[in-house]
């Protein structure tokens, strides 16, 4: 009787060969790999969706450690220094300070206000006109290039997002 086939790298289909794979997409890795170091000599190949700032600070690090953590593990390597790497990972995520807004982020108002001109056909000239002439108290009024990209980007013509509702 044989053996049922048990996938392994060796005939994994379209896995680059020319760099290592993937530390947790392995024979499912596509693409191109690069290293990413997490301190403590720490440092492991990820994909590019991986080694993403998205990936690495989702759900505040977690899904990153507890995957690693999980491998090293399954793989009898989990030492003291990957250890302390990964508690330093979430430790870093944890203490970052709530930082201020920037660019247009730091005039949500403004930039409502200007949209909501340019959606009734206010010309880009008369907005930008009126706020760049407006007095400011302790603060820099927005750039040229900044309420130019307001106007460019549309946001008035997208639908609103959806919101999204938890179930009971």
């Amino acid at each position: 009787m044989s053996s049922p086939y048990l996938p392994s790298l060796y005939k994994a289909r379209k896995v680059p060969t020319k760099q290592p794979v993937c530390a947790i997409c392995v024979d499912r890795t596509r693409g191109k790999t690069q290293r990413v170091s997490f301190g403590y000599g720490v440092e492991v190949w990820l994909c590019e969706g991986h080694a993403s700032v998205a990936f690495l600070t989702q759900r505040s690090g977690r899904d990153l450690v507890l995957t690693l953590t999980a491998v090293w593990r399954a793989n009898g390597c989990l030492t003291a220094a990957r250890r302390r790497a990964m508690d330093a990972h979430l430790a870093a995520l944890r203490a970052r300070p709530a930082r201020s807004r920037p660019g247009s982020y730091a005039w949500p108002t403004m930039r409502l206000r200007a949209e909501r001109a340019f959606a009734r056909g206010a010309r880009l000239s008369s907005v930008r006109a009126q706020i760049l002439d407006a007095t400011y108290t302790n603060a820099e009024p927005p750039s040229q290039r900044t309420i130019q990209r307001w106007h460019h980007e549309r946001r008035w013509v997208l639908p609103p997002p959806r919101a999204t509702t938890l179930a009971p």
